[in-house]
């Protein structure tokens, strides 16, 4: 796996979660929904309230005008938010410690907290394809300590479009992936991005495909983002306040709409 880091990365998600809570872990499938307003890494959203939520993310994206192998970067994030922005101790994953950060009068915690290019964060290198991303909060003020396990989603790749996409805005964008089943547990979001435009949707179909449809397509133009995510969930409920834990796996392809 390729190691570097974002230079153009933003150091905090503006995060809000919703899910419905249940009194112990748990793991099932989400009804389509959408994602939050669009940050750095798309996050499924759910029903219900939320106290506090942990992501392990992986993500991996091309960089144009760079010559392959080199234009793809993989890297792995973690994510923890609790209520507007509070305190909640110490957070890791897997033993791995997520740095706490103050934007304002709000707390997060993000393993990519460092903006130095001198002192750049480094990829929490996390097992994945089905691994479990064990969380740890130590609690502090109104947050209760709390554990939440989350099995990765098994790997997958994306078949197109690729970097050298040039769509037709007047057709449908045919998106194709491989390493899914359909038995798997494991849910699929896309998100396509540019400037203010955004298509969100996720998608029963494990076995590889989704279609943006031509007339959501023509509100796009030029250089465009688009994210596919795999991703697992589990929910957990202690001392009356909801937590989710999400792992996700990141596929980002930018191409061009025309």
């Amino acid at each position: 796996m390729k190691k570097t880091f974002l230079l153009f990365l933003t150091a905090f998600f503006a995060v809000t979660f919703f899910f419905v809570g249940c009194k112990k872990s748990s793991t099932t499938e989400p009804p389509p929904t959408t994602t939050t307003p669009k940050t750095d890494q798309p996050i499924p959203t759910f029903s219900g309230t939320v106290d506090g939520v942990v992501a392990a993310i992986q993500f991996s994206y091309t960089v144009p005008n760079v010559p392959e192998p080199y234009n793809t970067v993989d890297m792995d994030m973690g994510f923890a938010n609790f209520g507007s922005g509070t305190d909640a101790g110490t957070v890791t994953v897997n033993g791995k410690a997520i740095a706490k950060s103050t934007q304002g009068s709000s707390v997060y915690y993000n393993s990519f907290a460092s903006t130095d290019p001198t002192n750049p964060p480094s990829s929490l290198n996390l097992n994945w394809n089905g691994s479990v991303h064990a969380w740890s909060v130590t609690g502090a003020g109104n947050t209760p300590a709390f554990t939440i396990d989350v099995t990765s989603p098994s790997a997958f790749s994306v078949t197109y479009p690729t970097a050298s996409t040039v769509a037709s805005k007047s057709s449908p964008l045919n998106i194709t992936w491989t390493g899914a089943n359909s038995g798997a547990t494991d849910s699929m979001m896309v998100v396509l991005v540019a400037g203010s435009s955004t298509v969100t949707a996720t998608t029963t179909n494990k076995t590889g495909g989704y279609s943006i449809s031509a007339s959501q397509l023509s509100a796009f133009s030029g250089d465009v983002v688009l994210e596919i995510v795999k991703y697992k969930f589990a929910l957990k409920t202690v001392s009356s306040k909801n937590f989710v834990g999400v792992s996700e796996i990141v596929k980002m392809i930018n191409f061009k709409v025309q």
